[in-house]
């Protein structure tokens, strides 16, 4: 077990450490840059935060590490990277949990032969310093599905409890979920009423919590869970505002993310479900529902892939070891090479890392004001990496310290002087890179008494209606 554990380690820290990557705007904006809001008491806030949306439990859990970094003396971009290496270490979970199952159904080999699967596996440690919501709650319910196969074979109070709670958790992390969660609870219950009564009674802890979390904060209880389900599935706010995929998109993503080896991936995974049918519903479960959802990023499955990587280990473990070791070598070649090589795994590795060089290096300046004149998923503004500063629009330059915007952008005010640029893709750029750059304001730093308005990202129309005065 510590071999799986610590090659998963040796795997993940550095690119917690050193990659500075960033798979998604969500991350920046909606988690790590409220958690730096609770801290620093500065950065814009998206709509989500303006309704009630979204609920404080992962930006208050991350702001906790962010807080003692500036307490020790530390700078925001040193929380952040705290962050991250906390998460790999969360992220073991999965590791842990595969190398258990491998052991249970394969003995000490199928342990380390499903525990390393799930080290080396790319989705698993790409995702792994990132504070998203699809990862944390992966984290947690991976070891529920784990905890519930103990239970049943055991029927031990401890792992119904277990197994109960982290349901509860995965639930409150990601409503999603809900179709997993219930597989999964089934299976551990299933005709037993002392079952039934313990691990629902304790799954309601995590939901009570984050009910009276938002009673707390947004003054209504369980106002995140009803006006997420609200605005998104029955007002199609998530898909009008931010895109649709057609149904086809998830499957040829699976194939573009895993080439070859996606054959291999699922016979492996069917032979794992012969042990392990739970583990196959649940995975199942959330790539049908999420198929249905017209929005659809690759990331909302990750949940599903962190099932299906043990479950394929499980699979590996009774097969690995009646090879010779050519034939092993060949198979596990087979199934690594194929997401190490796809273009993907090196794209979400440089995922904002331009962006995150070049708000580092305007961070080291010390700007009260910076105005924003690109913010996509190609090139975030990286807000955590600043301590007092505030941020505005494009619109609102003339008031900034400085600017960072493309390089052909029109109507920088007087005063300003172009300082660096960088291209903003690092894979997939095509001939013409695009440059984004910043400028700063020559002299005259911080002399403004009246600070612009704040950032401003998408509002959709349909949620203004539920803005929270004074939230």
């Amino acid at each position: 077990m510590q071999t799986c554990l610590l090659l998963a380690l040796a795997i993940r820290l550095p690119v917690a450490l050193f990659d500075h990557n960033f798979i998604a705007p969500d991350e920046i904006i909606q988690y790590l840059g409220q958690a730096h809001r609770l801290v620093y008491h500065h950065g814009p806030v998206p709509w989500e935060y303006q309704v009630g949306l979204r609920s404080w439990l992962i930006p208050g859990a991350l702001a906790g590490p962010m807080w003692a970094v500036k307490a020790l003396g530390g700078s925001p971009a040193e929380g952040v990277t705290l962050i991250k290496v906390l998460l790999c270490f969360l992220s073991l979970s999965i590791v842990l949990c595969a190398f258990q199952w491998g052991r249970l159904y394969h003995g000490a080999k199928g342990g380390l032969i499903a525990g390393g699967l799930a080290a080396l596996w790319p989705d698993l440690w790409v995702m792994a310093p990132h504070a998203l919501e699809e990862a944390l709650s992966a984290y947690s319910l991976v070891p529920a599905a784990y905890f519930a196969t103990r239970a049943r074979q055991s029927n031990e109070s401890r792992h119904i409890l277990a197994a109960g709670f982290l349901l509860g958790l995965s639930f409150v992390l990601r409503e999603q979920l809900a179709p997993a969660v219930a597989v999964i609870g089934l299976y551990l219950c299933g005709r037993n009423a002392k079952n039934w009564i313990m691990g629902v009674s304790i799954a309601f802890l995590p939901v009570l919590f984050v009910g009276g979390l938002d009673w707390l904060t947004w003054g209504q209880p369980f106002r995140s869970f009803w006006l997420n389900i609200y605005l998104n599935a029955i007002l199609g706010v998530s898909y009008s505002s931010f895109g649709t995929e057609p149904p086809s998109f998830y499957a040829l993503r699976f194939i573009a993310d895993w080439l070859w080896s996606f054959v291999g991936v699922i016979f492996l995974a069917w032979r794992g479900a012969h042990a392990l049918p739970m583990l196959a519903f649940a995975a199942i479960a959330i790539i049908a529902e999420h198929n249905l959802i017209p929005h659809k990023e690759f990331r909302f499955l990750f949940p599903a892939i962190a099932l299906i990587v043990p479950l394929a280990g499980v699979g590996l473990g009774g097969i690995l070891p009646g090879l010779s070791v050519t034939k092993r070598w060949w198979l596990g070649l087979f199934l690594l090479s194929g997401p190490f090589i796809t273009p993907f795994t090196t794209y979400n590795l440089l995922t904002e890392t331009t962006a995150y060089r070049l708000y580092a290096e305007l961070a080291a300046q010390h700007p009260c004001v910076v105005a924003v004149g690109v913010a996509n998923s190609h090139f975030m503004p990286i807000i955590p990496l600043f301590g007092t500063t505030d941020f505005t629009n494009i619109q609102n330059a003339a008031r900034a310290d400085a600017i960072v915007a493309p390089k052909e952008q029109p109507d920088i005010p007087p005063g300003f002087v172009r300082q660096s640029c960088i291209s903003r893709d690092r894979i997939f750029a095509g001939k013409h890179p695009a440059q984004i750059c910043y400028w700063v304001r020559a002299t005259n730093w911080c002399k403004r008494t009246n600070p612009p308005a704040p950032l401003e990202f998408i509002f959709p129309p349909a949620a203004r209606r539920f803005i929270i005065a004074g939230g």
